[in-house]
This record gives C-alpha cells, sequence and structure tokens, in this order.
C-alpha cells in the first residue's frame, strides 16, 4: 500500500497544485488513507481539511475530533 508519509504528501501535492493539478477531493482522499494507516500528520491534515471544506463538507466537529485524535499520536 505504501509508506503513510508519502501518501501524506501526495495530498499535500494534491491540496496545492504541486506538480499536478490542484484537486481538493483527492488531497483529502490521500490525507484519508494516510490517517487509516496510523500517520499522525494524515490525521492532523484531514482534521484541516474538515476545518477548511477542503474536498470534504466543513464540519468542525470531525475536524476537531482528527486534531485530537492527531495530538494523540504523538508526532508523525
Amino acid at each position: 500500500m505504501g509508506d503513510a508519509a508519502a501518501i501524506s504528501g501526495l495530498g499535500f501535492c494534491y491540496q496545492n497544485g504541486i506538480g499536478v493539478e490542484k484537486d481538493g477531493q483527492k488531497a483529502f482522499e490521500y490525507y484519508q488513507k494516510s490517517a487509516n494507516m496510523g500517520n499522525s500528520e494524515g490525521t492532523r491534515m484531514v482534521g484541516f481539511c474538515y476545518q477548511n471544506g477542503i474536498g470534504v463538507e466543513k464540519d468542525e466537529q470531525k475536524a476537531f475530533e482528527y486534531y485530537q485524535e492527531s495530538a494523540d499520536m504523538g508526532i508523525c
């Protein structure tokens, strides 16, 4: 499946249009894959997506939950 940090990096590229066309939905999907693999940075970025409506509908409660989960994991 790949390295969770690298998958999170793909999300960053899609979020910011680095080497690819910007695509918030793909960014969210890659961050979610990374989070599902236990990566704290990917988990934090899922929260960021929920907070800012990147590739997903804004949801402050879900944003908080993902930020909390990421904090509980510690440093990536």
